[in-house]
């Protein structure tokens, strides 16, 4: 298992839910075949589980909109 920090420079799009969401750390972790992407912010974490690291983040994303919805 690896867990990284990742930045706008790997990840253009993170700065736009950092900046919407007031994100202030977003992971990537990976164990065998499963990415697993995780946004932090003052209400939590939010995590979305993928094979690569684009439907990670989706899912992720889609997660952090329900819960301001």
């Amino acid at each position: 298992m690896s867990i990284t920090i990742l930045t706008p420079k790997e990840f253009p799009k993170i700065e736009k839910i950092k900046k919407e969401f007031n994100v202030f750390r977003v992971l990537h972790i990976t164990k065998g075949n499963l990415k697993i992407v995780e946004f932090f912010n003052k209400d939590g974490a939010f995590r979305g589980f993928g094979r690569n690291t684009k439907a990670a983040y989706k899912k992720a994303k889609r997660t952090l909109k329900k819960h301001y919805s």
